[in-house]
């Protein structure tokens, strides 16, 4: 019989580490560029070394970090080209997710969808940048795990969590969470209501909103120097 995760303390400890570091890694507390040893993240956690050891080598595997020998471990940059190509692939992979959420979401799994829509659009609304993207994190992971694919959903984690990096480093610039955050309500209420055709072109709105935000910053003068 295969053995449950969830009831396992140290594969536990391991993705609350990674929760904690990616949360960190999105809020620029773990500034881009910055140099970290296993043992100061550890006390920035207070998690336990081993269990932050490998939380830190599936971030790496996921290009969050680089592991250094002997030198440490190295925030990834943020990137507005990477970040692009970040887009690209969501496009795709979320419109699949989504949809299959739509036909396999339990009621219990709808009902929690619909608090959620309603609170990243309030958040949205009342320009509440880190309420917006706590909200975010939360039905991005939900969904995913609605859509009962486990190898989509690990191939997205990374690429929200490089996009909520991103829009948190450069909100501001733009000022449009009281567009995005109705945007993925819409979304998630489509999902909610097995509107597959709504879904898809909700998933679209989404994807068409972030692409230009980074088309926009990519050709502003203080990001490309011109």
């Amino acid at each position: 019989m295969r053995e449950d995760l969830h009831f396992n303390p140290a594969t536990s400890l391991v993705d609350k580490a990674r929760r904690e570091l990616e949360a960190r890694f999105v809020t620029l507390v773990l500034a881009p560029g910055s140099v970290w040893t296993e043992g100061s993240l550890s006390e920035l956690l207070d998690i336990g070394r081993t269990p932050v050891r490998e939380a830190v080598a599936s971030m790496a595997l996921d290009g969050l970090v680089t592991v250094i020998r002997r030198a440490g471990i190295v925030v990834s940059e943020i990137s507005v080209e990477d970040q692009m190509a970040v887009l690209d692939a969501r496009r795709v992979l979320e419109k699949l997710v989504s949809a299959r959420a739509s036909v396999r979401c339990t009621d219990s799994e709808r009902r929690q969808l619909l608090e959620m829509a309603d609170g990243i659009q309030h958040a949205g609304e009342s320009q509440q940048a880190e309420s917006y993207l706590q909200f975010h994190f939360q039905i991005k992971r939900f969904v995913a795990q609605c859509a009962r694919n486990r190898f989509a959903a690990r191939a997205l984690r990374p690429l929200h969590t490089m996009s909520q990096r991103f829009y948190f480093a450069h909100h501001r610039a733009f000022n449009n969470l009281p567009v995005v955050g109705p945007a993925h309500a819409a979304l998630t209420r489509a999902i909610v209501a097995r509107d597959e055709a709504q879904v898809a072109l909700h998933c679209d709105n989404v994807s068409d909103i972030a692409e230009q935000f980074t088309r926009n910053l990519l050709g502003s003068s203080h990001m490309t120097g011109r």
